[in-house]
């Protein structure tokens, strides 16, 4: 972006993906014209020469691609990431002064973040975990990447060199707990009857708004002899064209209220999954206190503090969850008026 920074927006959608606001998503037919777009992608990266690689580059790469299948009744879609993170950097053998000191140290936090990340996903045990996916921008992105319904590949780039041998270790240490990374993986099928029905309702109700407009055209068509007393019939056609502008006005009011009825049907079964959260901490919770109302033991009360993140995260969630709620319902109230 032009700006110099990447600034993150939540999509309210159903893939509930943060957004980079700047960035165009352009369509491609084929596999060249996506190797085209990565070239032009590469050539806006920083690449500066340090003590240790003459061809650095200073800031990680996301290539993401979405490909989409149709058939019959069914719609398949798919997204491929591809990351280059960029690798971590010691300032002892880079050499690294002012500003690439500090692009260094950026490289590195966000690696650090993203380990957090990759740690609390391959944690052990039973109880689910807080995974803290807002410590980087990196993170934010790849969070449907790392925790929704996909497959974590991570390949570690080392050198052969004794010379390298610490940064070597590091790196293939940090690539094996991606591979412990466990997730069910779905296919993303999705059913168009149910669309189906829906688009039937509304070119039912298209139709009836149809009739009501062609009846109001004969009760308002002219007489013979009115028609005969004109020079031309320039009213009937300025009517003619009312009725189809008042019908394309409104089918986008009724495609209006569809979209904003799908987002409220994706806010609530999300606003379910955050309440049901909350309600097995605090089921959790409750279990932890014995019947005559003593507090739990000091492992008990770790255990407790250690679900708190994600129960605070749930709430937050919850509240913006809310507020979109209300802001949905109140245009929807105002596009009905529209309809009426």
């Amino acid at each position: 972006p032009s700006a110099g920074f990447l600034d993150l927006r939540e999509d309210t959608g159903p893939s509930k993906s943060p957004t980079v606001a700047g960035l165009t998503e352009i369509e491609a037919t084929s596999t060249n014209e996506v190797m085209g777009l990565l070239l032009r992608g590469n050539k806006e990266r920083s690449v500066e020469p340090t003590a240790a690689n003459k061809t650095s580059s200073r800031s990680h790469a996301l290539l993401s691609v979405i490909v989409t299948r149709e058939e019959d009744d069914e719609k398949r879609t798919g997204r491929l990431y591809m990351l280059d993170l960029a690798g971590s950097e010691r300032a002892s053998n880079t050499k690294n002064r002012g500003k690439r000191l500090v692009e260094g140290a950026h490289i590195n936090r966000s690696l650090l973040a993203l380990g957090n990340v990759i740690n609390a996903l391959s944690g052990s045990g039973s109880g689910s975990r807080y995974v803290n996916y807002r410590d980087s921008k990196l993170t934010r992105l790849l969070r449907n990447a790392l925790s929704g319904n996909c497959r974590t590949v991570m390949v570690g780039h080392v050198s052969p060199a004794a010379a390298h041998r610490d940064e070597t270790r590091n790196t293939l240490l940090y690539a094996s707990r991606a591979t412990r990374i466990s997730h069910k993986v779905d296919k993303n099928e999705l059913e168009v009857n149910w669309q189906v029905t829906q688009y039937r309702d509304v070119i039912s109700d298209l139709r009836s708004e149809i009739g009501r407009l062609k009846s109001k055209l004969d009760s308002e068509r002219p007489t013979s002899a009115e028609i005969r007393g004109r020079s031309s019939g320039t009213p009937v056609k300025h009517l003619r064209e009312q009725i189809i502008a008042t019908f394309r006005e409104q089918m986008k009011l009724r495609r209006r209220l569809m979209d904003i009825d799908g987002h409220l049907m994706s806010l609530g079964i999300e606003a379910e999954r955050q309440h049901q959260i909350i309600s097995q901490w605090e089921a959790r919770r409750s279990k932890l206190y014995t019947r005559n109302g003593s507090r739990p033991n000091t492992s008990a009360g770790v255990a407790e503090n250690g679900n708190e993140g994600s129960v605070h995260e749930a709430w937050s969630e919850l509240s913006y969850i809310e507020r979109e709620q209300e802001r949905y319902v109140a245009l929807r109230s105002s596009t009905l008026k529209e309809l009426e």
